[in-house]
């Protein structure tokens, strides 16, 4: 019995000091560099890679949202639109009496940054806004019930709603019934960044006051009483809709609510066609909502004595339940036919990726050569495996990693600063992923280590060029020392790699889910694949491994 626990013992102290060694060599030099017995070595192997057209993707309550339209000059437009089931805060409603309807105010604040000067002065710069031209946007009531469960599905099967207003392969959004009573429109939009001051009447002086800054965003009136202008909606379209309704059941609780009022179409059309404005909204943010001002009377007793005075309410309707992107594309047709020739076999000249219902690269490791080279044969080189199936490794990985050079000839001038890798077969992320614990302290984003950010390096001839470089040394540790499966792996830009979530594609075999961060990147870039003419920018896995043995 000693001699099984001493064997055991022994056992698991050599196999940790194994796994020690091993990530001790996880990066270049760690552990050796110095050490005269040891010499790093480097080795390139090949790869396939080709582009993939995105398929519609499943874009409903995502943490953000886009709306507006995008020029690429690459792949051409693409018009963002968002519809959206709302409820209100409260139900049962004790609307007052003799209850006048004031006006009716549409906000949705902006994702902006706030910055105060030397004076104390606040202003604020907009994040995630792209363009700078104007576009139509009216706002209309949705008739389409956004239901919540798939009526042909399993029970509490979530209903998935697609980018392209699809809800299976067989049924779709109308137009028809998105688009009901226009509420709003404004025919030259424009996210501005300018605080919104609310101002009132000063009863004393008989002018005007601010009594409320607020952050920027879009502030819309859908009715006002002692407005002259024209308004979009019927009389009394709001007094009927919501305040007449004080005692009926559509107000006691949101399935009844959310079956009446179905909530806010938000449609986008281009005043240029190669010009626009998109931006990245967060509707579930609590002042993201519509509010209804209105005046009642209610009496006071003071002393004995019973008056009536006219005192101000508020009700609000926010945003919930069913939150849905749709895009609208209209790419470039060169393109498109770029995407429909991939080469599955032997590779893409160029990878295009864009963001959005757009496209992506597929990468296969260690892909066959021209001397007919295998995976099991690159494999070999760095492993043994006995007739028990137990591997030896021969050589210790330091590094591995990809490098994929911009096509700046072709690629747009404002490029993603991030591009994102993937297992498209489990559709995770990269061991590495996991491993990388760095975060930007200025930002959001995250992972610089496994997904270094777009960066400029001096070629042999001293000309500047843009890459991406992916670090995948564990992954490869993996498939060497493990086995693992050499899975397919996508390429997709992203705004926010940090953010691992993934949403299903709408009937497709090879990639079943493209990455939140890659829905809502209007971004897009051209990349040199495997078979571009320049033997310097061409895609290669590169390997930083010692052979101790030697």
């Amino acid at each position: 019995m000693r001699l099984l626990l001493f064997r055991l013992a022994l056992f698991l102290v050599v196999t940790f000091g194994f796994e020690s060694c091993d990530k001790e060599f996880s990066e270049i030099g760690t552990g050796i560099v110095g050490t005269p017995s040891f010499e790093i070595q480097v080795q390139s192997y090949p790869v396939i890679t080709y582009n993939k057209k995105i398929k519609p993707i499943q874009t409903n309550n995502l943490p953000q949202n886009l709306l507006g339209y995008y020029y690429d000059p690459v792949f051409g437009a693409s018009t963002v639109n968002f519809v959206s089931q709302m409820s209100p805060t409260n139900f049962n409603p004790d609307f007052g009496d003799a209850t006048v309807l004031d006006s009716v105010i549409l906000s949705v604040p902006y994702t902006s940054t706030a910055q105060t000067n030397s004076d104390n002065e606040i202003s604020y710069e907009l994040d995630s806004v792209y363009g700078s031209s104007s576009i139509k946007l009216s706002v209309y009531q949705n008739n389409f019930f956004l239901r919540d469960f798939e009526p042909d599905g399993d029970i509490d099967v979530n209903q998935k709603y697609f980018s392209n207003g699809a809800l299976s392969e067989t049924f779709s959004i109308s137009q028809n019934d998105l688009e009901g009573q226009l509420l709003y429109e404004d025919s030259e939009f424009i996210p501005s960044n300018e605080v919104i001051e609310i101002t009132e009447i000063n009863e004393d002086t008989g002018e005007s006051q601010v009594v409320e800054t607020l952050p920027p965003g879009l502030r819309a009136s859908l009715y006002n009483s002692s407005s002259d202008e024209p308004s979009t909606v019927p009389e009394g379209y709001w007094q009927e809709l919501i305040i007449n309704k004080e005692q009926d059941e559509v107000l006691s609780n949101s399935n009844n609510f959310l079956n009446y009022f179905r909530g806010l179409y938000f449609k986008v059309e281009p005043n240029s066609a190669t010009d626009g404005s998109l931006l990245q909204l967060d509707f579930s943010n609590t002042n993201a909502n519509i509010t209804l001002y209105y005046t009642y009377e209610t009496e006071i007793t003071s002393n004995g004595e019973t008056t009536t005075t006219t005192q101000q309410g508020t009700y609000e309707i926010r945003f919930s339940g069913n939150r849905v992107n749709l895009f609208g594309n209209n790419f470039d047709a060169s393109v498109l036919q770029e995407l429909s020739n991939a080469d599955n076999d032997q590779g893409d000249e160029r990878l295009y990726l864009k963001g959005g219902e757009g496209s992506m690269a597929i990468i296969e490791l260690f892909a066959e050569d021209s001397s007919g080279q295998t995976l099991n044969d690159y494999l070999s080189e760095f492993r043994e495996i006995d007739a028990n199936d137990r591997v030896t490794v021969k050589r210790l990985i330091n590094e591995a990693f990809l490098e994929f050079y911009v096509d700046e000839s072709l690629s747009p001038a404002d490029l993603p600063n991030r591009v994102y890798i993937y297992d498209i077969k489990n559709n995770i992320p990269l061991s590495d992923y996991f491993l990388d614990q760095t975060v930007n302290t200025t930002s959001a984003d995250a992972k610089y280590t496994h997904l270094v950010p777009l960066s400029s390096v001096t070629a042999v001839d001293g000309t500047e060029q843009k890459r991406y470089k992916i670090r995948l040394t564990d992954h490869i540790n993996r498939i060497i020392a493990e086995d693992s499966t050499n899975v397919k792996l996508g390429l997709v830009v992203s705004s926010n790699v940090g953010a691992a979530t993934s949403r299903t594609s709408l009937n497709d075999n090879l990639v079943e889910t493209i990455p939140e961060g890659t829905i809502l990147s209007p971004k897009s870039v051209v990349l040199h694949g495997n078979n571009t003419a320049s033997e310097t920018q061409k895609v290669k896995l590169n390997i930083y491994y010692t052979d101790p043995n030697n």
